[in-house]
Order: structure tokens, then sequence, then C-alpha cells
């Protein structure tokens, strides 16, 4: 197993021998319970749920820790040993001794057998059913259990067992905390945070520690200690791909605000608010609203519904379940009087998955097998946690909404008591403006320019060392973005494919978002509504590349590398303001993967620019079974509703002929909708 040889593990004929009697011993063992569990009245009986006769329960026990020592990996001789501790005549003093016997022997197991599923079942089914009783050594025992996976995260550092197991232990220490008005001796969130310090000084390539501890620094942790503990790891191993995660989950991910608006506009033909988020969100649309405040400085609420925006064809289809969202739409249901004055307050409730993590780990405590009382039923799974964003917006009469960040007020419903409201903007950050563009961005609580230019110069400095890092020259060029720096993306994306060749494609893709983001920002600075993304060899273009710049009017993206995948995850759905777009030059063969992916749009005119594309060579094709002749429009006999108007050069029959002077791959070709037919 694992690469081991046999001849590495039997060292002499005298110790294969004794492993062999050793299995012959344990098989027969094994047959033994098994047989015992068919033929025996010491099973769990169906109607009443107690074991049969005592002597033999007692037996079957000790046949059980014989079987588990031998292969601890058989469930069934753990199963048998749950039903035997729930038995109701055993009393509660017998039943503490005993669970404190199991702790004790499926600790020596794991001594051997540290990577064993039931092992950590059974030792977490004990702890529970512990914690159920409200023993009064309770959080002693879990505080031990505590110190025990920290000792084993010393010997081994990665066991994913301990680490999901050392969650459901802080788990049940904090609502401990919260139940008991004692004073505790250390919290259990810094006596974590204590612990995975002292893991990762240990050894900085700990991810898990690293992971575990960023998650407990909303109350714990600074970051100036963070990073200077962070900077000796990265100069010892510049390469390291953990710390460099953490770096960047630092800078501008830590205590910083998860959800946010990039974009609010105003539609005057559907009467409608469309928000547009950083990120895909689940929004209530019972608990949202919008106020609007008049000149006359009243304050009402509008009268109206919510509805996503879908931003793919694929998730259109999924119309049975609730799917997150990038964009939401509020419509009136009344007109909207604009003037200069207007200005509205949108509260957006967006779900979270906090209480959704804390419901997780009670699931397990409300199992009926972790209760000795047989009514136990499991509880009704508590309502999400609501993170409330609340905007002031004034709509001017361009029916524009600028973000303004400064009036942004942040809060979640109360986790404790599920009622009321907390309010966060002491905890989290609020995003900001990227310098020098309109784009919103999240950064790290308490990370000021300051600290940002001594992280460049330490970058600088080991790259002046000639440290060869492709993370070195990433995160010194999303720096200087941050900063308002002058764009080094070609230097940086140069080193980087040239030290990681073999994803080179990927880093070729990331240096065209790159550059597609500062044509954008250049484009909405000198205000324009249009932008030309022409011959960039694009071969996806996302939802986070197009923000903010969702009021684009007109979009070339002719002569790119596009196909018929790129549009269902391009983000073009969201470009509401779109009405002009050119996809000539591309590789699209599926026009109703084509259509699909612009449905949303309804301002988009009535003509769509498919040349030089293999849809337009095929529907040529299709048209000249037919004698359609160019410089007409005809319909399109495969798609009912539109229309396909050809200007090439002589006939369509003839457009394989040497005389056209085109390829069969050299189509002009605008694809038109039928009048009143919407995409």
């Amino acid at each position: 197993m694992h690469g081991i040889r046999r001849e590495d593990v039997y060292k002499t004929p005298d110790e294969e021998r004794a492993f062999a009697e050793k299995l012959e011993k344990g098989f027969k063992l094994l047959d033994s319970f098994v047989a015992n569990v068919r033929e025996s009245d010491s099973t769990v009986t169906s109607s009443s749920g107690l074991l049969g006769d005592t002597e033999e329960a007692d037996r079957m026990f000790s046949l059980s820790t014989a079987i588990i020592e031998f292969m601890p990996e058989f469930y069934p001789s753990w199963h048998y040993r749950k039903n035997y501790l729930l038995q109701p005549r055993l009393g509660e003093e017998r039943l503490r001794s005993l669970l404190s016997d199991e702790l004790l022997f499926s600790e020596s197991v794991l001594k051997t057998s540290p990577k064993c599923y039931a092992v950590w079942q059974q030792r977490l089914w004990v702890l529970t059913l512990m914690f159920n009783m409200r023993f009064d050594d309770v959080g002693d025992v879990l505080r031990k259990e505590l110190s025990l996976c920290m000792m084993l995260f010393r010997l081994d550092g990665r066991n994913f067992h301990g680490w999901g197991h050392v969650n459901y232990v802080r788990h049940y220490l904090k609502l401990l905390e919260s139940d008991d008005s004692s004073v505790q001796p250390v919290p259990v969130d810094k006596l974590c945070y204590a612990e995975f310090s002292k893991l990762i000084e240990k050894n900085f390539s700990n991810y898990s520690a690293w992971f575990h501890r960023g998650m407990l620094s909303e109350t714990c942790g600074c970051i100036s200690d963070d990073l200077d503990n962070l900077t000796p790891a990265i100069y010892t191993d510049p390469n390291d791909q953990c710390l460099w995660h953490h770096f960047d989950w630092l800078l501008y991910r830590r205590n910083a605000l998860r959800y946010y608006l990039v974009r609010c506009h105003y539609f005057e033909e559907s009467n409608s608010f469309v928000f547009f988020f950083n990120e895909c969100v689940s929004l209530s649309t019972t608990d949202s609203f919008i106020t609007v405040t008049s000149p006359d400085g009243n304050h009402s609420k509008l009268d109206g519904f919510w509805s996503p925006v879908s931003s793919s064809p694929r998730k259109n289809r999924l119309s049975t379940i609730s799917v997150p969202e990038y964009a939401w739409r509020f419509t009136l249901k009344a007109p909207l009087s604009v003037n200069e004055s207007t200005c509205i307050s949108p509260s957006l409730m967006i779900e979270t998955d906090e209480r959704i993590v804390d419901s997780f780990y009670a699931h397990l405590r409300h199992m009926p097998k972790c209760h000795r009382a047989s009514d136990i039923r499991d509880v009704q799974n508590p309502p999400p946690c609501l993170l409330c964003l609340r905007y002031k917006l004034h709509l001017s009469e361009s029916v524009e909404l600028p973000i303004d960040l400064d009036s942004l007020e942040f809060m979640r419903s109360n986790m404790v008591s599920c009622r009321g409201w907390e309010d966060l903007s002491g905890v989290l950050r609020a995003p900001v403006f990227l310098p020098g563009s309109s784009r919103i961005v999240s950064l790290g609580k308490d990370i000021t320019p300051a600290i940002l230019e001594q992280q460049l110069e330490m970058i600088d400095t080991l790259l002046g060392m000639g440290t060869e890092s492709k993370y070195l020259h990433l995160a010194r060029h999303k720096i200087r973005r941050h900063l308002g720096q002058p764009s080094d993306a070609d230097e940086c994306y140069k080193h980087v494919m040239r030290i990681d060749g073999i994803r080179a494609r990927l880093h070729s893709d990331m240096l065209l978002l790159d550059k597609v983001q500062s044509a954008l920002d250049a484009s909405a600075a000198a205000g324009s509504t249009s932008a030309n993304l022409s011959g960039m060899g694009l071969r996806r273009l996302p939802y986070r590349a197009l923000s903010p710049h969702m009021t684009l009017e007109s979009l070339d993206l002719s002569n790119n590398s596009l196909c018929d995948g790129s549009l269902l995850d391009i983000g073009l759905g969201l470009l509401l303001r779109l009405h002009t777009i050119s996809l000539s030059g591309n590789g699209f063969k599926r026009l109703s993967s084509t259509l699909e992916a612009l449905r949303n749009l309804t301002r988009l005119k009535r003509e769509i620019d498919i040349s030089d594309t293999p849809l337009a060579s095929f529907l040529l094709e299709d048209s000249d079974k037919h004698g359609a002749t160019a410089g007409v429009s005809h319909k399109c006999p495969i798609l009912d509703g539109f229309e396909i108007h050809f200007e090439d050069p002589g006939s369509a029959t003839s457009h394989n002929a040497q005389s056209s002077g085109r390829s069969a791959g050299s189509v002009t070709a605008v694809l038109r909708r039928a009048y009143g037919r919407p995409y």
C-alpha cells in the first residue's frame, strides 16, 4: 500500500510467519462476530431497541474490542459498540465511565491508524453523546480533545480527519461558552488561534493551519503581526503556494465585505432598477426593499417585485431551483418621476452561508443515535443569516445611479438570538474604488497604501536578488494596480510564462483579461459608452472583466477566438443597454446558442453581424439549397422568424465558384430577426 513493498515490511521469515498467524486469528474473530450477530439474541431488536442477554452482550462487546484492534475499519463492530452504550440499563455513572474508556480506547487505535474513518467517527459520536448529556466535566473533556488534536497536528499537520474533527470540537466549546455565563479560562477562538500559530511557526507550509487561523481573524490577530510572520517565510521559500494564498487573503480579503454593489441603473422602458453585484448572490426578495426620498424630504417605500436577471442560459433551465445571480431587477408597479433631487435607498438582504455552516455542525447533535431518549426529533434548520446592504443613490436625469461608497451601511442578522441586527462597520471593511478607474474592489481591513508600498518594496528586494518565482511577479502586478501605478501587465506575464511554461495558455488568458479591463477603464474614463475589443484573441470574457461597465451600448468583439461555449459564460446577457454588437470573425457554430446568450438584450438592434464564422458558412450552404441570392434578405428555413442577409458579391448559389473570389469560410452575413419577434 502506498508504494511499500512486502519485503520491506517483513525483515525475517519469523516476522512474516507471525503476521500470517495474526491474520488467521483475526479472521476467525471476524467470523465468530458475524455468526453471533446473525444467530444470537444479542442483536438490537426493532421493537424495543434493547440488547438481549446481558452476559452475551458483554462478551460481544469484548469481542468487538479484539476485532477493532485487528481491523479498525470493520464498521459493524463500531456500530455494535454504539448500541451497547445506548442501553437504558446502563446508569449515568456507568455510562460516563464507559464513554471515558471508549475515548481512551479510540485514542489507542488512532496511534496505529490515524487516518481510519471509522475511528474518527466513533470518537466524534462519543463526544457528541457526552455533550448532549451535559456531563459536568464535558468542557474539560472537549478542551483535552482539542489538545490531543494539536498534538496530532504536530506529528501530521495535514491529517484532514483531524482538521474536520477539530471544527466539531471547537463548535461544541463555543456552544458551551454561549450557554455558560461563568468566565472561561481562555476563549476557544483565542486558544485555537494561538495553537494554529504554533503549527505555522513549526511548518509555514501548513495550508490547513493558515486557513483555519484566517477563519478566526474577525476576533483575533493583527495585520502587522500577520505580515511580520509571513515575510520571513516568503524569504525562505518564495515558491510556496500556500504562503501566497494567505498573502493575497491578508491584503485583499481579510475582514473585507464579501458582497457589494458594483453598478446600478434605472431602465425607463421597463420601469425597473437593476442592481449588479461583485459576486453571485442569493437575494431575499421578501426582505429586500427600496425607499425613495422626494424633493420635499418625504420618504416612501416603492411598490414592486424582485426578480433575478439570468446571466447564463444554463441557469435559466433550472427554473425550479433558486440560483444565485450577479444581477437582480426590481420592477416598479407604477412609473417613477425622475428629477435631479430624487434619492433612492435600497436595502438589499443577501442570504449568506454563515448560519448554514453552524447548522452543518449542529446536525449531528440532533440525530437520534446521539441521544439516549427514543423520542428525540430532529430540529428545524435555523433561518439563513442575512447580510443587509444599505445605499443612498441619487437618480439623475440620465437615469444613472453612481455608487456612493460613503453612504454604504452593512449589518447582519444576529447570529446568537436570530433577532435584531449586528453592525459590522467595526468588524468588516467596506470596498474601495480602484485608483484611476470606476472599479470597486475589496481591500483587507487595516490595509493602507503605506502597507502596500512596504510589501511592494519587499517583493522588489526579492526580485533584485534574482529570485525566480511567478508568485512574486503576480503579487507585484496586483499591488501596483491597487496603488494606481502604471500597468506592468506585459512585463509581468512575460516573466510568469517563462517561469511556468506549462500553464502558458492560462497566463496568456489572464494577460488578455487584464488588457480588456484596461481598455474598458480607458473607454469609461473618456466618457464613451462603446468599446472596441476586436482582434485581441479573446477566448472568453467573464462578468468580472466587464463589470462595472455594464452600461455599454456598443461592443465590437470581431476577429477573436470566441465560440459557442464562450457565449454561455461570457456575461454578455447582463449588458442590458447594449444595442450594437459585432460577432464576426469568431468560431460560432450553433445559432441557438448565439441567440440564447443574447435573449436579455431588449435594446439590441435587429441586426447581428456574424460574418466570417462557421455559422455563416453553414447558413449560406443551407440557403444555397433554396436558391437564395446575395443582397436580398430571405427567410431562414431552419430558424422560424429570422432572415439572413448575405452581402457576398455574386449569387449565393455560386459561393463555391472560383469567380466569387471568396472562400466558404469568408462570408459577409447579417442575421435579422423578423418584426415583433424577440431573441
